[in-house]
């Protein structure tokens, strides 16, 4: 009669299982743009190139979706860990380092890390 309860009770538990083990506990709540400075060319390809590849899941103005906002995290990671992120990818997120070039992953890390705050086609 009731067998649907347990059934509803493992669906909430996967579910919240899910949400603990894709949070790292990363402090996310401090904002701002990097100090690191671009060229205006690097700022904007790095729009062109984000909202071809980013956008879908970070939100084409980096607010979030399917992945998580990215508007003033770009200190959050050194340059190198950020490279990374993007090349090989992390968690649910695919590697772009196969499928952009040098010049496209330079033009999007200029965007996610200072480029949200300023006004390059956004």
């Amino acid at each position: 009669m009731n067998h649907w309860v347990p059934r509803l009770f493992l669906v909430t538990l996967i579910v919240f299982g899910l949400c603990v083990g894709c949070a790292d506990g990363t402090d996310w709540s401090t904002r701002g743009p990097t100090a690191e400075e671009y060229s205006r060319d690097a700022l904007t390809l790095g729009v062109v190139v984000y909202r071809d590849t980013c956008a879908t899941c970070h939100g084409v103005d980096g607010s979030g979706g399917f992945g998580p906002h990215l508007r003033g995290k770009g200190h959050k990671f050194s340059y190198d860990e950020h490279r990374q992120i993007i090349e090989r990818g992390r968690r649910s997120m695919p590697g772009f380092g196969a499928s952009l070039s040098e010049q496209e992953i330079e033009a999007v890390l200029a965007h996610v890390r200072v480029g949200f705050f300023e006004n390059f086609g956004s």
